[in-house]
C-alpha cells in the first residue's frame, strides 16, 4: 500500500505513531474521540519523522447518528492546519449519502466508509457500510453537485453573452443632439440593449462634439462623436 492508515483508537500510541512514521511512507490519521491537543500532540509525533501526513475527521459511534456526525469539524481541522489535507471517515447509516455528499462540499479530500457486499451479515461493520448501489448514488449526487457549483473563477459564462449584450444599458440620446453641439450630461440618459457605448464611459462621452446629427433615442456609437 502507498501509504498507512492509522486509526482514531491510535492517535495517543506515541510508539505506535512514531514507529509507523519512521517509515516514511505518508499517514492517514483519523482524529475520532479527540481533543485538539492530542491531534496536535499527534502530529508533532510524525512531523518528527519528516513524514507526510492528512487527517480524518471521525466521530467514534457504531453507527453514528446524524445528529452526532459534527462534521463542522471539517473546517475545525482545516482552520487548525491550513497545509494538512483533510478529509472525513464516516460511520452513519448510508441513507441518502448526504453525509458524504457534505463531507466533500466541506472540502474533504479524502473519504473513507466501510464497504459491503451484503448489510445483512453479522458483525459490527456491515449493516452501517455502504454497497454498491450506495456507492452509485453518492457518485451520481456529488456529479450534480460539482456541476452545480461550476467553477470558482469571477468571470462571465459564455451562455451570458446574449444577456450581457441585452439586458445591460448604452448611453442613449435624451433628445435631438445636433451636429457640431458639446454633448452634455443632460443630452444623456440609459436603456437597453448594450449595442452601444456603455454608462461606464459617461465622462468620457460628455464634453464631446457631434459629428452627426443625434436623433432623440438614438444609441450612441463612437464614430458619432469626435
Amino acid at each position: 500500500m502507498p501509504v498507512f492508515k492509522i486509526s482514531s483508537s491510535d492517535l495517543t500510541n506515541k510508539p505506535f505513531i512514531k514507529h509507523i512514521a519512521k517509515f516514511g511512507k505518508p499517514i492517514i490519521l483519523s482524529t475520532g474521540a479527540s481533543h485538539l491537543y492530542e491531534v496536535q500532540e499527534a502530529i508533532s509525533w510524525i512531523e518528527e519523522e519528516g513524514t507526510p501526513f492528512a487527517l480524518l475527521h471521525c466521530v467514534l459511534n457504531y453507527p453514528t447518528p446524524d445528529e452526532n456526525a459534527n462534521l463542522g469539524m471539517i473546517l475545525g481541522l482545516k482552520k487548525a492546519f491550513p497545509n494538512t489535507i483533510i478529509g472525513y471517515s464516516d460511520h452513519t447509516l448510508p441513507k441518502d449519502m448526504t453525509t458524504l455528499e457534505t463531507a466533500t462540499l466541506l472540502g474533504s479530500l479524502i473519504l473513507e466508509k466501510h464497504f459491503t457486499h451484503d448489510k445483512s451479515l453479522p458483525g459490527n461493520d456491515h449493516y452501517h457500510a455502504m454497497d454498491k448501489e450506495d456507492l452509485k448514488l453518492f457518485l451520481e449526487k456529488i456529479e450534480k453537485r460539482f456541476q452545480l457549483l461550476g467553477n470558482f473563477s469571477v468571470t462571465a459564462l459564455k451562455d451570458e453573452e446574449p444577456a450581457r449584450q441585452n439586458a445591460r444599458r448604452s448611453l442613449i440620446a435624451k433628445r435631438d443632439i445636433p451636429k457640431g453641439k458639446t454633448i452634455s450630461k443632460d443630452d444623456l440618459t440609459f436603456k437597453r440593449p448594450a449595442h452601444g457605448i456603455s454608462p461606464k464611459f459617461i465622462d468620457e462621452v460628455v464634453g464631446k462634439t457631434a459629428l452627426v446629427d443625434i436623433s432623440e433615442d438614438t444609441i450612441l456609437q463612437w464614430n458619432m462623436l469626435s
